[in-house]
């Protein structure tokens, strides 16, 4: 009777355990989404500031832009 009760928590521990990594799995996709998201946003400044200027510079040289 010990016996089947101790092999039935035994498996609720894996069981738990393999939650656990899927957990840990799905939090660390997330974490690498929000830093893809980040650099993204930082890219698309950066493109934004590169227009910015090119037109300057146009705008200096009286090129219209």
């Amino acid at each position: 009777m010990f016996e089947l009760f101790a092999v039935g928590l035994e498996m609720q521990k894996r069981m738990i355990d393999a939650q656990m990594q899927g957990v840990e799995v799905a939090r660390d996709m997330v974490e690498a989404a929000q830093k893809q998201v980040q650099t993204s946003l930082a890219a698309h400044d950066a493109g934004q500031a590169g227009m910015k200027a090119m037109k300057g510079w146009m705008n200096l040289w009286g090129m219209r832009g």
